[in-house]
């Protein structure tokens, strides 16, 4: 199976304070977007060894007035789609592995103490791990990150074309929907 995982950015910290403003107007610069693109891909293929790591950038809706014009463009989040990752890197978990495993999951627990109806479930739980660890602007908070598991061919198609959407009605640029610098895409 595949992952995908949809990372949205917070105006709050991990205690509900809100983030300094220097902080938030990144939610709405690309460059800022694409270097967090960079350091979750890195961090998700060095943790895990991911055999592919590909990142789309995702603008939510812009902020019209009543005639229709544009007052504020829509902050990004990113949609991200993983290849697996093998049973024995969590059945004989490495460095990076370990340090995931003490870091909280749900209800503010270490991974480790939590329980999983299966092995699935947990490398769930250790990606939205390693994101969080990756990005210092990803709220901690468990809305912030939702992963699942793209299992049928079926599955992935549809999540590609939807991380493609904004290029498909012609409202983006492929390349400013594609993160080239950090997804696994065939590169001449």
């Amino acid at each position: 199976p595949y992952f995908y995982a949809v990372v949205f950015f917070g105006f709050h910290d991990d205690n509900g304070l809100k983030l300094p403003p220097s902080i938030i107007r990144q939610f709405w610069d690309k460059e800022e977007v694409n270097k967090t693109c960079r350091i979750i891909y890195n961090s998700l293929k060095e943790t895990f060894g991911m055999d592919g790591v590909w990142m789309f950038k995702e603008r939510h809706a812009d902020l019209l007035d009543e005639n229709g014009e544009v007052l504020k463009k829509g902050k990004f989040h990113l949609n991200i789609i993983t290849s697996n990752i093998k049973d024995r890197i969590i059945e004989e978990p490495n460095r990076k592995v370990r340090r995931l495993l003490n870091d909280n999951g749900k209800m503010n627990i270490p991974i480790k103490d939590l329980q999983y109806t299966d092995i699935d479930e947990l490398k769930i739980e250790l990606v939205n791990a390693c994101i969080k660890r990756a990005s210092n602007w990803v709220n901690r908070f468990q809305y912030s990150i939702k992963t699942q598991l793209l299992l049928e061919p079926s599955d992935l198609e549809d999540t590609t074309l939807y991380c493609l959407k904004e290029f498909s009605k012609k409202q983006a640029d492929f390349t400013d929907v594609v993160c080239f610098k950090s997804s696994d895409f065939y590169k001449p």
